[in-house]
């Protein structure tokens, strides 16, 4: 038996550590989980506030979940798509059913956010490719003259994975560790982030600029006929948790329909109840073309999903959809999440999230007004963040998004801790 000291440095040694130097990298050994608590080797309970990156929304190792698991790996835990297991069909179904819009939907099945972003990205350009053929000699007059729509249009507070594709549409400073060999076409377009307007304006009296901005931005980028997709979170997530305000996704969903360029949210971190339902887009009422999901829709398998909207799906009913993973589809990851998604509905769990959060938030603001350091708060459900200041007369910030690995004071209490 390993005692602590061994196992965090067997792990430092042999194991990477993700977005870090690897010199300092400790490691906590764990015993157990249970809930949202995870005990120590050495004894000591840490309450995990963040859900293990986002990705355990029910707490670790939840009952129903657990069981589904053990029941799935008596039976099959693996085969290609070409062969079909009653969990995959039948989570893909579901997902198909609960998500915005028609039933008549497709799944996608990959192991991570990032992947499910790549698939999303390059159906929305296969699928623009596909409508722009056939429309024929139309698309080689001098207006429409061009090879085919691929430019994607981002938010520069985006995040959306470390692959490549994914990485290059993210406006976080996480890309610059890929440049300049970014996948090219992106263009990134100010966020609806009313706290730090980029255009100095106050909510509601803005007009909403930020997407209006987008609108001329797809103009002046060519329209339709060289834009595939504007891909959003519906929630910023890892850099700032910011929603935005009620009228801009209606407005961006007009914006792309008038354009005939596809709309793709990005519900990784904000999927799977966190906001207080299923999707954080239905809080805005509209309906994505695609939808991305990964994180908490396994709990405790890696597997994520692209969900293609009617429109989108039926193109490749005679076209190739050039896209794969091993282990699409994987059996046990889709027991694990059709579990999940059983016991969100099942145990009232997102009826649950709206009253926690509005609890929460209510709380985090009788904070805010007796701490100066706190410039703002806001969230969703139980997605929630406090922006911390060194000033609130000039809002400036104790980390700007452009120094996310600067020194901190924020760093240095979490590695005190």
């Amino acid at each position: 038996k390993y005692v602590n000291s061994d196992i965090s440095a067997m792990q430092g040694k042999y194991a990477m550590h993700c977005w870090g130097t690897q010199k300092d990298y400790s490691p906590i050994p764990v015993e157990s989980t249970d809930g949202c608590w995870i005990t120590t080797t050495d004894g000591r309970r840490i309450f995990d506030l963040r859900s293990a990156h986002e990705c355990i929304n029910l707490g670790f190792r939840h009952p129903k979940v657990l069981q589904a698991l053990k029941d799935q790996m008596e039976k099959v835990v693996y085969v290609t798509d070409d062969f079909a297991t009653p969990v995959t069909a039948e989570l893909a179904k579901t997902l198909a059913e609960i998500s915005p819009g028609s039933p008549n939907k497709k799944v996608w099945f990959s192991q991570s956010g990032a992947a499910s972003v790549e698939a999303a990205i390059k159906a929305a350009r296969f699928y623009k490719y596909i409508k722009m053929m056939q429309k024929g000699e139309e698309n080689l007059t001098p207006g429409n003259q061009y090879p085919f729509p691929y430019k994607i249009i981002s938010r520069y507070r985006s995040w959306h994975g470390s692959t490549t594709g994914a990485a290059s549409a993210s406006g976080d400073p996480r890309r610059w560790f890929l440049e300049p060999f970014v996948m090219p076409g992106v263009k990134h377009a100010p966020d609806a982030y009313c706290y730090r307007c980029p255009f100095n304006k106050t909510y509601p009296g803005c007009d909403i600029d930020c997407v209006r901005y987008i609108d001329q931005m797809i103009e002046l980028e060519g329209g339709g006929n060289r834009v595939a997709a504007v891909l959003v979170e519906p929630v910023v997530g890892s850099n700032g948790i910011i929603p935005p305000p009620p009228e801009y996704f209606p407005m961006l969903r007009e914006i792309c329909d008038k354009w005939d360029v596809l709309l793709i949210v990005d519900e990784t971190m904000t999927g799977m109840g966190r906001t207080g339902k299923m999707f954080a887009i239905e809080h805005y009422g509209i309906v994505p073309d695609i939808i991305v999901m990964g994180k908490a829709l396994g709990v405790y398998c890696p597997i994520a999903a692209t969900i293609f909207s009617e429109k989108v799906a039926e193109v490749f009913d005679e076209h190739i959809f050039g896209h794969g993973q091993s282990f699409s589809g994987h059996a046990l990851a889709s027991a694990g999440a059709l579990a999940s998604i059983k016991v969100l509905q099942e145990e009232n769990i997102l009826e649950h999230v709206n009253t926690v959060g509005h609890y929460l938030g209510d709380k985090l603001g009788k904070i805010a007004k007796k701490h100066p350091s706190v410039g703002n708060v806001r969230g969703l459900g139980l997605f929630w963040t406090m922006e911390l200041l060194k000033n609130r007369e000039t809002k400036e910030s104790v980390r700007p998004q452009t120094q996310k690995y600067a020194p901190n004071i924020v760093r240095k209490i979490s590695d005190y801790m």
